[in-house]
């Protein structure tokens, strides 16, 4: 054989070498990191301890993590592409898929313990008739706060909604509101503040799941990442759950703030993916402890506030084939 057909066969056999290579063990996600927006609750600070502990790197996906102040702020960022995912509520999910083709693969929280707080002369929901309640608008917070009267036969006509955070709510109490809706940790810090609580409700909180969210073209060009991020993500809520202090550290570490301020508590559950086998198991939508069900409340509620006029198929948006 001559030395030119030697040499040629030996540029093959590298290639070949290298395209095997590629193809079993380096996912794209390597070079093209998923882009996946997270805010300041409780529930979406798993990202945080999978990133600080190497977790998407050991299973071979890049992830940049992106930070919103709200989640209802990532919404078009989802829809222009900026973003390929984040950590949703049930409402923003049901919002997106207006805007773009969206899917949840897995829920991650249930949604913590909601609180209406209020200046001290406010002690009943009752009182809360002809007064201003501080929450974000178009959420599921507004669910929640909507529930509540509907536990005093009041509806949101007898009250005025004003836009705040929760964040701000404590500190406009009472110039800018009589009450607002909080959870951790600004529950606690309002209390400390002299604010009190007037309303909690482990039922309507309960309604109010959180869920990560991709864009149904990242799960279909690279459902390997998708995969690979939730092996991250389950492996730091166990971690989560059976280290609280140690991951209360990195959560710190990473987004400059000291255990105090974070102060993680309000009955957040965090989902495993053997936990959500259990939340997707009945897409009929019957069972109250469904996700299915839970997304059809939502989004009966978004209908019935004149926030979503085309409501989308529930089954179309929850996609549970990557719990397996």
């Amino acid at each position: 054989m001559s030395k030119k057909y030697t040499i040629l066969g030996v540029f093959l056999i590298i290639i070949i070498c290298l395209s095997a290579s590629c193809s079993s063990n380096s996912p794209a996600s390597l070079s093209t990191p998923l882009k996946v927006e997270w805010t300041d609750w409780p529930g979406d600070y798993t990202i945080l301890v999978a990133d600080q502990m190497g977790l998407f790197k050991k299973n071979g996906v890049n992830v940049d993590l992106i930070h919103y102040d709200l989640s209802t702020k990532a919404l078009p960022d989802l829809a222009g592409g900026k973003l390929d995912g984040g950590i949703l509520t049930m409402s923003d999910l049901l919002l997106a898929a207006n805007l773009t083709d969206i899917k949840a693969v897995m829920v991650s929280d249930n949604g913590g313990q909601y609180s209406l707080v209020a200046s001290p002369d406010i002690k009943t929901v009752t009182d809360l008739q002809g007064k201003r309640i501080g929450l974000n608008l178009h959420t599921s917070g507004e669910m929640f706060v909507t529930e509540m009267l509907k536990t005093k036969y009041l509806t949101a006509n007898e009250v005025t909604f004003v836009e705040l955070s929760p964040d701000q709510v404590s500190a406009s109490i009472p110039n800018q509101i009589d009450a607002g809706l909080v959870w951790e940790p600004y529950t606690s810090q309002a209390i400390k503040q002299g604010k009190v609580v007037v309303f909690q409700s482990d039922f309507i909180s309960s309604l109010l799941p959180r869920l990560i969210v991709f864009r149904s073209s990242v799960i279909e060009q690279h459902p390997q990442d998708i995969h690979a991020f939730l092996r991250a993500w389950d492996e730091a809520v166990q971690y989560r759950n059976t280290h609280p202090q140690e991951s209360l550290s990195l959560i710190a570490n990473a987004t400059s703030k000291n255990a105090s301020q974070l102060n993680i508590t309000g009955k957040i559950t965090l989902f495993s993916i053997a936990d959500n086998v259990g939340l997707f198991s009945n897409p009929a939508g019957s069972d109250p402890s469904s996700i299915y069900f839970l997304a059809g409340t939502n989004r009966d509620f978004l209908v019935s506030a004149g926030y979503l006029t085309s409501p989308p198929s529930i089954n179309s948006l929850l996609d549970p084939t990557f719990l397996k």
